[in-house]
């Protein structure tokens, strides 16, 4: 069992790895440096670790562990499958449910009782970032199913999977390079509500921690 101390150090560790996997494993992908499976990988891992860190309950922990045995053995199984479509789809089904995995066991340890610390801030800071994953995993199944989601030179390569976290991040921050557009009216709309929930959480609930953590107060129920 984690005390309290150590689940909020934790957060720490976790946005470190989720750091690493967005900013640069992500980009290396891209490149070709390494196969995309290892990128599937390195993120289910880091969902592992990060409830095996932040989770109460040692049974939760063995169960995302197993969870996560079982995704990559079926991810190295279905490499050898034909039917491309179908594979992509359920990695992305795959890494959303452990993006979700991360985003409940840092909210559990981020918004508990007791005093804001500088680590949930990291927790809230872990939280927006994974909003920008499961968009980008929403994005991914829109352009697998959905015909001219996008438009823009970056989304008409080979490559335009590997670009949606791009895409995700720079509507999340309503940076808006323009480089992709969203075209079909579903994606217009998972578009439209990404930004805003990028302007509200930073606005709001973030802002509010770190409020907290400078006053030295509790988090409100």
């Amino acid at each position: 069992m984690h005390t309290g101390g150590s689940r909020e150090v934790g957060l720490g560790v976790v946005l470190a790895l989720q750091a690493l996997i967005m900013f640069i494993l992500v980009p290396l992908a891209a490149m070709h440096v390494f196969s995309p499976l290892l990128l599937d990988i390195s993120r289910m891992a880091l969902a592992a670790a990060a409830v095996m860190l932040l989770a109460r309950s040692r049974l939760v922990s063995a169960a995302i562990t197993a969870t996560f045995m079982v995704s990559v053995v079926l991810s190295l199984s279905f490499q050898s499958s034909s039917a491309a479509q179908t594979l992509a789809l359920e990695r992305c089904a795959a890494l959303t449910a452990f993006d979700l995995a991360i985003a409940w066991a840092v909210a559990t340890v981020a918004f508990g009782q007791g005093r804001v610390s500088a680590y949930r801030v990291m927790g809230a800071v872990i939280l927006y970032l994974s909003i920008a994953l499961v968009f980008a995993n929403a994005y991914r199944a829109c352009a697998l199913l959905l015909n001219s989601a996008f438009a823009g030179p970056a989304a008409n390569g080979a490559d335009f999977l590997n670009h949606t976290l791009y895409f995700s991040l720079s509507t999340l921050t309503t940076t808006g390079y323009g480089d992709i557009t969203p075209v079909h009216p579903l994606v217009r709309s998972l578009a439209n509500l990404e930004a805003v929930i990028g302007q509200l959480f930073p606005a709001t609930l973030l802002a509010r921690l770190v409020t907290l953590h400078a006053a030295g107060e509790a988090p409100r129920p």
